[in-house]
């Protein structure tokens, strides 16, 4: 039976490498999860976290051309100046984190742009503060500008695969109206599921913490010099960073937060053909 793992698994490394990770044949995301593993052990990379954090973007980029939502539930109402979503609490893991601090601290450090003061604004006013709290005060992201994202190429993987299919429900929900949802492709949260959970199980497999950290107050701690080379090496940097891994509310966890948890242990042992749990997805 483990020999028979190993030699589908090798079939799949070579499928992911010929097209990139194909959700209509949910295995080839072992493969994504073995390559993005094997960024995070290359201990001689001090910013090898930056650079698994691209790679999973890019890897996500690549499946959404060729596999992603081609308008089967109806069109997309998203555009650029339409930023109603953009105002709710986002979180990304420490790998996005890494990855949005290379790509722009250039520009953080341009005293004539006016990103960081935008940004710290923003931040000061919404740290800790929860996520119901800041839908309801309507409090914009710090990278929104005149309805777009300043930030567009580093954005997170939640920014990259938010899409409405009901421009009117985005506008119920931007104005608190009672019960309001907005529709999205269901391709388009299958793809993002399956990615971060990728993301997850490579974390887990290299003794990394895989939970999302609010993105403003994380933000702020990558963009410290040393703050990657420190939390590879295992320093907790983001303590004190409001996170995902604590229950939702009294109650306990949100509803799918334990099949999202069985997923990402699916990912990591399916990845390097060890045995998997008990699971719906995959039969061995």
């Amino acid at each position: 039976m483990r020999d028979q793992r190993r030699a589908v698994l090798k079939e799949v490394a070579k499928e992911y490498g010929r097209t990139g990770y194909n959700p209509d044949r949910a295995m080839t995301i072992f493969g994504f999860v073995a390559e993005l593993a094997e960024i995070l052990e290359k201990r001689s990379n001090s910013r090898r976290a930056s650079f698994a954090g691209a790679h999973a973007i890019k890897v996500y980029e690549a499946t959404a051309r060729k596999y992603g939502y081609k308008g089967e539930q109806g069109p997309v109402h998203c555009k650029k100046g339409c930023g109603y979503c953009c105002h709710t609490r986002v979180t990304a893991t420490a790998l996005e984190l890494f990855m949005m601090a290379r790509g722009l601290r250039a520009r953080w450090n341009d005293d004539a742009d006016p990103l960081k003061a935008r940004f710290r604004r923003v931040e000061t006013q919404t740290r800790g503060m929860p996520k119901e709290h800041w839908v309801t005060n309507r409090i914009p992201c710090g990278f929104l500008g005149e309805g777009a994202c300043t930030v567009y190429d580093s954005r997170p993987l939640t920014c990259r695969t938010y899409a409405s299919l009901s421009l009117p429900a985005c506008i119920d929900w931007f104005n608190l109206a009672p019960g309001a949802v907005v529709p999205q492709p269901d391709r388009a949260q299958l793809l993002r599921v399956f990615i971060l959970a990728g993301m997850k199980a490579a974390m887990a497999h290299t003794g990394l913490e895989g939970v999302g950290f609010e993105m403003g107050h994380g933000l702020e701690v990558a963009m410290v010099p040393d703050a990657e080379a420190r939390w590879l090496a295992g320093e907790n940097v983001f303590a004190g960073v409001a996170n995902d891994a604590a229950p939702a509310r009294a109650g306990g966890r949100q509803a799918g937060h334990e099949a999202f948890d069985l997923m990402v242990d699916v990912f990591k042992t399916g990845a390097f053909g060890k045995d998997m749990p008990p699971n719906p997805w995959f039969s061995w």
